[in-house]
């Protein structure tokens, strides 16, 4: 398993791929740490099941168990761990 971004946060990361060509049809990859207890997920799904089908639909998930703060430092936290991840990501599912 790859490292995270960081010490504290652990990746995993799962592909589909086609059974006959082997090529990735879709990606599914967590990066997560636990703090005090609790877990933050930060989540990419290349796909999104709607009414039983799936498509293509690249999109992000934040979970962050942290206690609240003030907007501003949210906002800021939010973007840390963003900055963080992304570049991980993009490293993935080159």
């Amino acid at each position: 398993m790859p490292e995270g971004p960081t010490n504290d946060w652990k990746c995993l990361n799962v592909a589909v791929r086609d059974k006959q060509s082997g090529t990735i049809i879709e990606y599914k990859i967590h990066f997560y740490r636990k703090t005090n207890g609790w877990y933050d997920e930060v989540r990419y799904d290349s796909h999104e099941i709607e009414r039983g089908r799936k498509t293509a639909s690249p999109h992000l998930h934040l979970k962050l168990a942290t206690p609240f703060k003030n907007s501003n430092q949210s906002e800021q936290e939010l973007r840390r761990i963003i900055e963080m991840i992304l570049p991980q990501i993009k490293e993935i599912i080159r």
